[in-house]
């Protein structure tokens, strides 16, 4: 059995190099298996649950039809069509649907994609509260000295917040070549230390901070930085501290690191369960008060949540202050957390992880899920999923509006 690569590399290190560092192109042969089994190829670090407080199911548990793509769909094939692994709806604090498929179950983690980064935003917030961050409008390089002199010399908290740093980036993940593959997942996949924020040191000013909105995952990096310089401790124990704990999570969760016993990343792929992600949205719905303690800022669940960044366009082909026609499915975006018609909003992940708010319904809906990329569907599969590249079709959201209706 071999043993080492023939450039001496040991085999596990090297193989779980490659998986992870091609995973924004996964085949669905290995997708959602590594999407469940996440904390196997990554390094992590473990957001430790407190006592769980399980989330009441209802009496009547909710099932329906809607109609979608000029025809009326089931649950059922809403699974099947958008590749879903995890179902939930939640409604005045209690579960109203829950379904799992791809070996998903209560207890089990599966990785969030983007949709971690509205989480990041929460916990900027919690450490406003507390006093570790004294306001958004700082500059980070407060925080991040290592920054001065470089393109995000005067740049906020704010700015990175609302994805207007300004500074250059391309996120494109249908190119591994871009920046968000070549200097920020692939370094992750084979944990080299520091390397992200020195490749961002090097990086150019595209737009003046704060004026132009840009998807870019490379800044929410600094986040975590500031997070953990901010409060004394690995996010992750601030996380559990001001989240995981006090929202009664019933499993413990985790961050991916930069590399070994690293630094955590709150731009991409934590992990946790299907109702713990559900929380998510019950404390924003919540304003942010949690048994009468208040965790974050008055305001700020607003402020995060109304489309208040700078320009908004929003392109899956990553062209700078263009919009791609994906920018059509929102209003806008506020801190780390996409806006929508009629004041709900929403976090988003790649390959169909969502967390949808309606304050007007007091609801929220979680879906977890594989969604391959184009070129691995079916000419009916592009057919639904033309328009939404690889985050899920309009028939996610057609479900959605159906189940807040049916729940009103």
């Amino acid at each position: 059995m071999l043993t080492e690569t023939v450039t001496g590399e040991p085999v596990e290190p090297f193989l779980r190099r490659h998986l992870a560092g091609d995973f924004l192109l996964w085949s669905p042969n290995i997708q959602a298996e590594g999407f469940l089994n996440w904390d196997r190829i990554w390094a992590t670090r473990t957001i430790a649950r407190g006592t769980p407080r399980p989330l009441p199911q209802a009496r009547a548990p909710l099932d329906l039809t809607f109609e979608s793509h000029g025809a009326t769909r089931t649950i059922d094939e809403l699974m099947r069509r958008e590749f879903v692994s995890g179902l939930l709806v939640v409604k005045d604090g209690e579960i109203r649907l829950e379904r799992y498929a791809m070996g998903l179950d209560p207890r089990r983690c599966w990785q969030s994609s983007s949709m971690v980064k509205s989480l990041a935003a929460i916990l900027v917030g919690a450490a406003v509260q507390d006093g570790a961050i004294g306001n958004i409008g700082q500059p980070i390089i407060d925080y991040l000295p290592e920054l001065a002199g470089s393109a995000y010399e005067g740049v906020t908290i704010r700015n990175l917040l609302h994805m207007a740093s300004g500074v250059a980036w391309v996120e494109n993940t249908d190119d591994l070549t871009t920046d968000v593959a070549e200097h920020y997942i692939k370094v992750i996949a084979a944990r080299r230390p520091n390397y992200i924020v020195d490749y961002l040191r090097t990086r150019p000013r595209a737009n003046p901070p704060g004026t132009q909105f840009y998807y870019n995952t490379g800044d929410t990096f600094l986040l975590s930085h500031i997070l953990s310089r901010a409060t004394g401790m690995t996010v992750s124990d601030y996380c559990s501290d001001k989240v995981w704990k006090p929202m009664g999570c019933e499993q413990d969760g985790f961050f991916i690191l930069d590399s070994d016993d690293g630094h955590e990343v709150v731009g991409s792929c934590c992990g946790a369960s299907l109702r713990d992600y559900a929380r998510w949205g019950l404390l924003m719905l919540s304003d942010g008060v949690i048994d009468g303690r208040r965790l974050l800022p008055e305001g700020w669940v607003k402020a995060s949540t109304s489309p208040t960044a700078p320009n908004f366009a929003f392109d899956f082909g990553g062209e700078r202050g263009v919009a791609g026609g994906a920018d059509s499915a929102f209003t806008g975006y506020g801190y780390l957390w996409w806006t929508r018609e009629g004041g709900d909003y929403q976090a988003l992940g790649s390959y169909g992880q969502w967390i949808y708010v309606s304050p007007a319904h007091n609801a929220v809906a979680a879906i977890l899920g594989a969604v391959p990329r184009h070129v691995y569907m079916t000419p009916e599969d592009r057919a639904l999923h033309g328009n939404s590249s690889h985050c899920g079709s309009e028939m996610r959201l057609d479900f959605i509006k159906a189940a807040l209706q049916a729940l009103a």
